[in-house]
């Protein structure tokens, strides 16, 4: 059975571990943009606490209320990812001896792998912006935190390349070319922003851990 998105994080572990077909990347990719989201939330909420950092209060109360809201919707698309790669191996356990049922099959497998696309382009978009948040606090946060940031915003960028190939994977057998495309360009501006944020998250960690 799928984890929900309130399940504890060892149930989806064992989940994950387990040797079955879903959940599995797509849903990993997921956790780890609740956890990049959840990090830019701990350190912004440490930098509220610290009189120093007064002019970046506002800022940070923004971060943690976005990051708190962004964690949650990232734990709900590690579930609906599983959800919906059942229903792909469902449509490939669905009869082919004649015509009819081998296209009424086509159909069931091109429309799971649209709607695995979307989820991992849904997971791409809110990976951008927990790499953002990160990105914010790191420059901007608790210094003695940076690190914790810094986290957030590599492993936004780790999920971000998985997301990014599974769109492209799953589109090459969706049919419907001219709308794959479109969704393939977006994807990729999507991981180039959160690749760039990543590039200035680490140029500021070698400036500040020489």
């Amino acid at each position: 059975m799928t984890p929900g998105p309130d399940d504890p994080l060892s149930h989806w572990l064992t989940a994950i571990a387990a040797p079955t077909a879903s959940p599995a990347g797509g849903s990993a990719a997921a956790i780890a943009g609740a956890m990049a989201a959840a990090l830019a939330g701990m350190v912004a909420g440490l930098t509220r606490g610290r009189d120093k950092y007064q002019a970046v209060h506002p800022e940070a109360a923004d971060v943690a209320t976005r990051a708190e809201r962004l964690r949650g919707r990232l734990a709900e698309l590690a579930a609906r990812d599983a959800e919906v790669f059942l229903k792909f191996t469902v449509a490939l356990a669905m009869p082919k001896a004649t015509s009819p049922e081998k296209a009424a099959r086509d159909r069931a497998r091109s429309d799971a792998l649209r709607a695995g696309a979307a989820v991992q382009l849904e997971l791409l978009e809110g990976l951008a912006d927990a790499a953002s948040l990160a990105q914010a606090m790191a420059e901007r946060g608790l210094a003695s935190a940076v690190g914790d940031a810094a986290t957030g915003a590599l492993l936004a960028a780790g999920a971000a390349r998985s997301a990014y190939w599974a769109v492209r994977s799953n589109l090459q057998g969706a049919g419907d070319r001219a709308a794959a495309e479109r969704e393939l360009s977006e994807a990729k501006v999507l991981l180039g922003r959160v690749e760039e944020i990543e590039r200035r998250v680490l140029r500021l960690l070698e400036e500040r851990v020489p």
